[in-house]
């Protein structure tokens, strides 16, 4: 009884490190559903640039809530994560309109000019390509993340709904 149990261990071990080195045990090994932030781990008290990805395979990229000035609050669409490679598919766009300029409240805005007085409108997508952006991923004393380009973006919640904007 001893020698199957060992047989059956061995066996186990031998097997993860061959899917290991072939990397077939990486297909699963991260999930990209809820919400990740660029540059912190923690929140402020307005989001930085983050995505948020859905498990019925969309997606809604908003930008930096500290920006008082963008015309352009988000983006939403498909995604899809093959490999190393996430596949970005931008359907519509959330747009700022109208508004003014207008100095910015010390302390409370970053810049000196601000825009104030905005509506916000969805604006479909015209150009549909495909973008295709290397994920590499970073898993460091617990905290999940991944760099797509020259950014790193931090799993805040594994809940995209629960922090939404």
């Amino acid at each position: 009884m001893y020698l199957v149990i060992m047989k059956k261990t061995l066996l186990t071990i031998f097997t993860v490190l061959i899917l290991k080195s072939t990397g077939f045990a990486q297909i699963k090994k991260y999930s990209l559903i809820g919400v990740w932030q660029v540059e912190y781990p923690q929140l402020g008290d307005a989001w930085l640039a983050n995505y948020r990805f859905f498990s019925n395979g969309t997606f809604k990229y908003t930008f930096n809530q500290y920006d008082d000035r963008g015309r352009i609050a988000a983006a939403k669409g498909i995604f899809k994560l093959h490999g190393d490679t996430l596949t970005l598919i931008i359907k519509t766009r959330i747009e700022r309109i109208g508004g003014d300029l207008v100095g910015g409240s010390l302390g409370f805005q970053q810049d000196e000019l601000v825009l104030e007085g905005t509506r916000s409108i969805e604006v479909k997508q015209k150009n549909t390509d495909p973008i295709d952006i290397r994920v590499e991923w970073i898993n460091k004393k617990g905290v999940k993340a991944f760099k797509l380009q020259n950014n790193t973006y931090y799993l805040i919640s594994s809940d995209p709904h629960n922090q939404d904007d």
